[in-house]
């Protein structure tokens, strides 16, 4: 059985022209609601065998506050410059080659590729919102093996609910 859960970076400064997309931080609100999502994610399913996660601050930063919500090491953190702003499929792709001993990962990135992934697996959903997670499980014992016909949805959690 693999688990995956589908995190979208927190809440993020306004894009602005002083600064490049891939620099922004998280506002306060980012913080908190990472660090909260975190906790929820330990709770309801225990700590992660791996964090992967966009290089880009905001969501490198929503994966350390998880992290410590989720009692994982920040050092086993992995980020992915690939992974800015990938396409679902992009995203499938680099999770299909996950060593096999991962057996449950948190990935991290943005929308819309986000969004368009949980399409994919078979949720009709409109947007991920900052901070927010879906959980699938494939009934696969190799992550080559995780197709949409495999995704079975366990649960959404959207940080305002937290």
């Amino acid at each position: 059985m693999k688990q995956l859960i589908i995190f979208r970076h927190g809440k993020a400064e306004q894009d602005t022209m002083a600064k490049d997309d891939y620099d922004r931080t998280l506002t306060e609100r980012g913080r908190k609601n990472a660090s909260d999502m975190g906790a929820f994610i330990n709770k309801k399913n225990g700590t992660p065998d791996l964090i992967l996660s966009s290089s880009a601050k905001r969501a490198h930063e929503t994966a350390i506050l998880a992290a410590e919500g989720m009692e994982y090491s920040i050092d086993n953190i992995q980020t992915d410059q690939n992974l800015y702003f990938a396409p679902a499929r992009w995203i499938m792709n680099v999770i299909s080659k996950l060593p096999d001993n991962i057996n449950s990962c948190v990935f991290i990135g943005h929308n819309p590729g986000l969004t368009d992934l949980i399409n994919i697996l078979g949720v009709n959903l409109d947007n991920l919102p900052t901070s927010s997670t879906a959980c699938f499980e494939f009934n696969v014992e190799s992550w080559q093996d995780i197709t949409t016909e495999h995704a079975n949805f366990k649960w959404l959690k959207v940080a305002k609910e937290l």
